[in-house]
Order: structure tokens, then C-alpha cells, then sequence
């Protein structure tokens, strides 16, 4: 039986651990073909072998990186059905305690690669709107995207750029006749490395206790639970797949209740 992603061509940045990965190894399970773009190139590489992938060095914030990327998804495949721009960069301290090059960095990694990856991929995925089938642009954006958080200016504010970057491409390539839907999702606590050092400084700003912070970091859901990457993977597959064919333009919220809280 054919999976729901049968043959489509998929590259996954940031797919080398965490929520990347959890999508990666979801999205092959279902047939696709995946290209894993990540600077971790080790662990790129040793996902790439488990699930029958593609690994390709990429530094989202190098526009040199992400042509290089293109040229061997055109050069080996032709065209391009869904792009997951995943990668991104958590930083957790005061605002007083931000650098302007802490700053830069985190928009150049958190909005500026989700930029360079829909502006260089823009005519692949083109090319594969053209089969009757409208390609699948998915940024990871979060919940923080959504409502403000302490001592994480830089990020919050990256993830709102996501969210707002999302809805406007999904209207101009609508507006422009292109055959590529746009949609963001918004994860909540979902256990990875990257909310692993999220949770290590809310201990250390007190937000939650040092003895048993994971409780506390649950308790915070109404699931009461903290989500994992598969739960991601699930709505990825969802807006990748055809039968989110009508969805453009949406933000995807998967945070066991946080919000609506």
C-alpha cells in the first residue's frame, strides 16, 4: 500500500535531531524522499543511513548554502513537493543581557534561513505545483510565536516573524497563480534538545524548580504532558500530504493546551 507522501521529494532543515528528525523519519515512513539539510553534518549523515536518505551540508543563514542545496535537489530530482524549514536557534536571557550580535544571529538562523530557503526553492517547488498537486512550504514557527515569554526577546520575536513570514507567502503565491500552499506550525514543549537548554535556563531564572523541572514544565499543559517530536511529525505529515490540499495560510498550534490556557 502506498504511503501518503508516495515519491513526493521532501528536504527537512535542522532534520539531524529533534523535531526535524521526528519529521524525517514520519515523512519516509510514508514514501517520500528526503533530503536532510543541516550544519551537523555527523548526525545528518547517520539519519540519513537509518531511514534511506539524502544528507547535505546547509547553513540556513548562507544564501551560497541554500543555492547549493537547490542545485542538488534540481540536479538530482528535478523538482521539489514539500520543504520543512525547521532549523532554529533558542536563546534564553534577559533582554539587558542580549547583544546586538546575539540579536542578529538568531534572526539570521530563525527568519533570514526560512527567507532564503523559500526564495531559492521558490522555482522547484513551482515545478511541482505544476503536476496538480500544489507543493507544501512548512516553517516551524512556536508558541512562542504566538504570546510573549521572559527573557526570550530574540526568539519570541523570530517566531512572530515566522508566523506573519508564513501567512504573507501563502497570499502572494496564491495571489500570483503558483501552485505552493504556505502553513506554520507552532509547537509547544515537545522534549528536544533545544527545549532541553530552553528548560535549563528557567531554572536558572527560577521560572520552574531545579529539583524536578519536567514536572513543572508538564504541569503547565493542560494534557499534562510534555509533547514529543512525533506529535509534530503527525501535522507535518498532515500539510505535507494532499489531503490538506485547501489549507494555506494557517498556523498549526500542537502544544497540548498551552495556549488555550
Amino acid at each position: 500500500m502506498a504511503g501518503r507522501l508516495q515519491d513526493k521529494i521532501v528536504c527537512i532543515t535542522g532534520a539531524a535531531q529533534g523535531i526535524g528528525a521526528g519529521i524525517a523519519e514520519a515523512m519516509a515512513k510514508e514514501g517520500a524522499r528526503i533530503i536532510i539539510g543541516d550544519v551537523n553534518d555527523d548526525g545528518a549523515r547517520a539519519l540519513a543511513e537509518k531511514i534511506g536518505a539524502h544528507a547535505v551540508h546547509l547553513d540556513v543563514s548562507s544564501q551560497e548554502s541554500w543555492q547549493a542545496l537547490a542545485d542538488y535537489v534540481g540536479k538530482h530530482f528535478g523538482k521539489l513537493d514539500i520543504l520543512v524549514n525547521n532549523a532554529g536557534l533558542e536563546l534564553v536571557k534577559p533582554m539587558q543581557d542580549h547583544s546586538l550580535a546575539d540579536w542578529r544571529n538568531i534572526m539570521a538562523v530563525n527568519v533570514d534561513g526560512i527567507f532564503l530557503g523559500c526564495k531559492t526553492f521558490e522555482a522547484l517547488l513551482r515545478e511541482s505545483g505544476k503536476s496538480g498537486s500544489p507543493a507544501s512550504v512548512i516553517n516551524i514557527s512556536s508558541i512562542a510565536g504566538l504570546v510573549g515569554y521572559p527573557d526570550q526577546l530574540a526568539y519570541n520575536t523570530s517566531k512572530g516573524a515566522v508566523r506573519h513570514m508564513s501567512k504573507s507567502l501563502a497570499i502572494e503565491w496564491a495571489a500570483h497563480g503558483d501552485a505552493i500552499r504556505c502553513n506554520s506550525i507552532h509547537p509547544g514543549c515537545i522534549r528536544t534538545p533545544m527545549l532541553e537548554l530552553a528548560v535549563e535556563g528557567w531554572v536558572e531564572n527560577g521560572s520552574v524548580p531545579a529539583d524536578d523541572p519536567w514536572s513543572a514544565v508538564a504541569a503547565l499543559c493542560p494534557l499534562n504532558t510534555v509533547g514529543l517530536p512525533e506529535d509534530i511529525a503527525m501535522g507535518a505529515l498532515y500539510l505535507g500530504s494532499d489531503e490538506s490540499r485547501f489549507v494555506t495560510g494557517i498556523e498549526l498550534v500542537i502544544d497540548g493546551g498551552w495556549v488555550a490556557r
